[in-house]
């Protein structure tokens, strides 16, 4: 009975002693890459949505990124960054050492960020991220109604962007295939 009794302290102990340890470990995963869709400077947080080039599965993957206090922020060069750099229309990787939470868009802590360099049109000064930026803007003004707003596709012809988007509302979804003209910024929809 001494025995069994000096085993459940001796647990109980080691139970104790390891759940009140200071002893915070994290364990850094890789979180999605993909394009920003929304960036809340004020709150420090991004809303990061895969493309068809990036995702993994059926579904697109989208994740709240919420800047952690120790978080590493990079350019494409390894040059640190700031957080605001990552605007809406940037491609970008991210980490984290949090479990998400489950939800649509989940959402999680960020760890550290990678910027990707911003990529030019070849016949027009336009950035791709200017031109996302745009896209997202005539949807959301299109449909006037939340919903998450994936960039599946980004392509150039001679004059124009094109970026393919499905807008994802409450188990409503729709796909646009927008042209954005390289030098003026005006958006067309492409039957």
């Amino acid at each position: 009975m001494k025995r069994v009794i000096s085993i459940v302290m001796l647990t109980t102990f080691t139970l104790l002693a390891t759940g009140c340890s200071n002893d915070k470990s994290t364990v850094e995963r890789k979180g999605l890459t993909g394009f920003v869709v929304e960036a809340d400077y004020q709150k420090n947080r991004l809303l990061v949505v895969e493309s068809d080039e990036t995702k993994q599965g059926e579904d697109y993957e989208a994740e709240w990124y919420s800047l952690n206090k120790d978080a590493i922020i990079l350019d494409n060069n390894s040059n640190p960054a700031l957080f605001t750099d990552a605007e809406v229309g940037s491609k970008v990787e991210t980490w984290s050492t949090s479990h998400s939470l489950e939800s649509y868009p989940a959402s999680t802590d960020l760890s550290k960020l990678i910027i990707a360099d911003d990529v030019k049109h070849p016949d027009s000064p336009m950035l791709q991220k200017t031109a996302i930026q745009a896209a997202i803007i005539y949807i959301k003004n299109l449909t006037n109604r939340p919903g998450t707003i994936i960039i599946q596709n980004v392509s150039t012809n001679e004059t124009e962007w094109i970026i393919q988007i499905y807008h994802y509302i409450y188990n409503e979804e729709k796909s646009y295939k927008l042209g954005i003209d390289a030098t003026t910024g005006e958006v067309r929809e492409i039957q």
